[in-house]
């Protein structure tokens, strides 16, 4: 059975609860694999981005980068390219998906 290791960096604790939300749509994709996340919160942190990606590679190796942003006042492509200028200063990165909702649901 292969291993898929995945890491979650979001913006606040809160985040954690797109855990199970990664979790269907990784097993769409890998049926019979066992999945193994771990999620890394920015907690209102204020260092930069890439900063909060490198700490979180450090501390979990994963196959799978999930950077989980708030659009807020930005636009989803402006909140992607954030990501992908954050990544270009990491070295060896693994693969990573950018998830940006539009709109936040009212807790």
């Amino acid at each position: 059975m292969r291993e898929l290791r995945y890491t979650l960096v979001g913006d606040g604790s809160s985040d954690r609860a797109l855990l199970p939300i990664l979790n269907w749509l990784l097993r769409q994709h890998v049926p019979d694999g066992e999945l193994r996340a771990e999620f890394h919160s920015r907690g209102g942190s204020q260092q930069r981005l890439s900063e909060e990606m490198k700490s979180a590679l450090a501390l979990f190796d994963c196959e799978i980068l999930f950077v989980h942003r708030d659009a807020e006042r930005q636009t989803m492509e402006q909140r992607r390219q954030e990501v992908r200028e954050a990544l270009q200063e990491l070295k060896g990165a693994p693969p990573h998906v950018c998830v940006v909702p539009v709109r936040m649901a009212p807790a």
